[in-house]
């Protein structure tokens, strides 16, 4: 069975200006479904009782910085939370698998609301890495 590589991913976002810029070098991608486990405790029964509940998706993507771009696209997030671009304005995320067996899934992460934005410099001999987490609604999946 072969088995899918890094290489054979590519994410890029979409901002309410459009595609963003820069978006070349992901050092790692991963997303959540954030299901949560309910459990209830009834008078008579020998055990719990389970059930989940949907909480949307969340994720994070963290970057090798190649150009000013982050900056931009960090100033756009920050302008929608701060309220100062138009509210309605829509991050989008979308991550593609290429199977080796020739089969692809995309997945479109829409509507994304971003949470803490890192960016870190380690030392002289390392790259300067940014770190977008972030939250949605649902993934769509294409196949």
């Amino acid at each position: 069975m072969a088995r899918i590589k890094g290489l054979e991913t590519t994410s890029s976002f979409t901002s309410p200006n459009g595609p963003v810029k820069g978006i070349e070098d992901v050092l790692d991608f991963e997303y959540e479904l954030d299901i949560e486990i309910l459990e209830a405790e009834y008078l008579g029964h020998e055990s719990k009782s389970y059930d989940e509940i949907y909480n949307g998706v969340s994720g994070n993507i963290t970057l090798h910085m190649s150009g000013k771009e982050m900056f931009e696209f960090e100033e756009l997030i920050e302008n929608r939370a701060r309220r100062r671009s138009a509210a309605s304005g829509v991050f989008t995320h979308q991550s593609t698998y290429n199977f080796p067996d020739g089969g692809r899934v995309r997945l479109t992460f829409e509507d994304i609301h971003f949470g803490p934005i890192q960016t870190r410099s380690q030392s002289r001999k390392d790259y300067v890495q940014k770190t977008f987490s972030w939250k949605c609604e649902t993934v769509r999946r294409t196949f």
